[in-house]
């Protein structure tokens, strides 16, 4: 597994003496889907699947990302279904991290296929508070239904 520090972490690696090889996977504000015109195009022309817990929206940026980071991720959970803040927050937090946890896998499996950056949703439709080690399982399902969701898709467009 690849790891990065971050240039921002640069003043705390003296206290956790890290060496500057030393790559961590993480998630910056920079990965994160939070422009609204995006969203709405994501929502309005993306394609989607459900692969249970989560409904999957994806779209194929004609404009280009950050080329850092060639794929940008919204999560949601939806208010009616946890109506606490902290359950939302939870089941966002183990999302989040399995993401992190996965992206790599994910980007290599993408440029497999040849794809333009990308646009993603996750949206968890479960009733019930995820495990951890359940969602992280089923992260590996998604990033095969993805994969092959975005080489359906190019074939579509080859032919």
């Amino acid at each position: 597994m690849v790891c990065r520090v971050s240039a921002t972490t640069s003043k705390y690696q003296s206290l956790i003496r890290l060496p500057n090889t030393l790559l961590l996977p993480s998630f910056p504000k920079s990965e994160r889907l939070c422009g609204r015109k995006q969203i709405e195009r994501l929502f309005a022309k993306g394609r989607g699947f459900v692969c249970y817990p989560y409904s999957v929206r994806w779209l194929e940026s004609s404009q280009p990302l950050n080329s850092q980071f060639p794929i940008q991720v919204l999560v949601t959970v939806s208010r009616h279904r946890f109506h606490k803040a902290v359950d939302r927050n939870r089941v966002k937090r183990i999302t989040r991290e399995c993401y992190r946890l996965h992206k790599e896998r994910l980007q290599d499996s993408l440029s497999e296929v040849g794809s333009k950056p990308l646009l993603l949703s996750l949206s968890y439709i479960d009733n019930q508070l995820p495990d951890f080690h359940a969602i992280s399982h089923k992260f590996d399902t998604l990033i095969e239904r993805l994969k092959k969701e975005v080489a359906d898709a190019k074939a579509g467009k080859d032919n």
